[in-house]
């Protein structure tokens, strides 16, 4: 299952994407759980969910700074597929909103794959989805490098214009995945913001059920699932390693990332 979260109260804000077998749907939701839940088939249990939205572990401090947040934020990455910080302001708010999306979600899921209360760990049920970063990780930089100004949150879209719609994303990935063919069909017509997320979401969650997602951060703030390192452009390589590397001199160590 893969969701976008949202937190308006006043539109349909969440999406929601789910394969159960073969089948394959993607609706809009509101912020309630009542309306999220009336959008899942009844026995649906998911083995996988991707949330686009900050995910914290399980004790972790509610305003903790991020070290998968600072990575991104830093160049290469600053104007490519750049997150917002999470611990202040708006960022808190979708946190909090996040957390409350986790808990609702995590009901669907069978009791054994929960550890400890605790949902959000590499190898857990619960992940956390970066779609900017998703699909930043595969565009070739001489693409980045002509990219128009684009106003903030329109990004996404135009990251997806350039590597969903075009059906460049089912070649890198589908060798990989067992999706139907409905969901790349559908990937390459969606125009919906939030229906586009919650696609790239499932995506996500496939990735880390079948366990070939790179996953970026540490313990302490949690982690981005994001494509299989052996899939991210020479750019993205190297600009993630050279980050690590001056952010280990500071003291800040992220997980093992290959």
């Amino acid at each position: 299952m893969g969701v976008d979260v949202g937190f308006s109260t006043t539109r349909s804000t969440t999406a929601i994407a789910f394969l159960d077998g073969q089948q394959f749907c993607v609706v809009p939701a509101a912020t309630t759980w009542e309306s999220r839940k009336a959008q899942i088939p009844r026995d649906f249990c998911p083995a996988v969910i991707a949330l686009d939205g900050p995910l914290l572990p399980g004790g972790a401090d509610e305003r903790i700074r991020r070290l998968c947040e600072t990575v991104f934020i830093q160049a290469p990455f600053h104007k490519r597929c750049k997150p917002g910080l999470s611990h202040w302001g708006l960022g808190l708010e979708l946190r909090r909103a996040s957390a409350q999306a986790c808990a609702q979600f995590s009901r669907l899921l069978v009791s054994s794959l929960l550890e400890s209360r605790n949902a959000v760990y590499p190898g857990g049920p619960v992940v956390e989805a970066f779609p900017n970063a998703f699909l930043g990780v595969l565009t070739p930089e001489v693409e980045l490098l002509l990219a128009p100004k684009l106003k903030r949150g329109r990004r996404f879209d135009w990251l997806y214009d350039q590597m969903a719609m075009t059906g460049r994303l089912e070649p890198v990935l589908s060798q990989g995945l067992d999706m139907p063919d409905e969901f790349w069909l559908r990937l390459r017509a969606e125009t919906d913001h939030e229906l586009r997320a919650a696609l790239i979401c499932l995506l996500t969650a496939a990735l880390a059920a079948q366990g070939t997602a790179a996953i970026i951060g540490e313990s302490k703030g949690g982690w981005f699932w994001l494509p299989p390192w052996s899939l991210w452009e020479p750019w993205a390589r190297q600009g993630l390693e050279s980050v690590a590397n001056k952010m280990a001199l500071k003291g800040h160590l992220l997980d093992e990332f290959r």
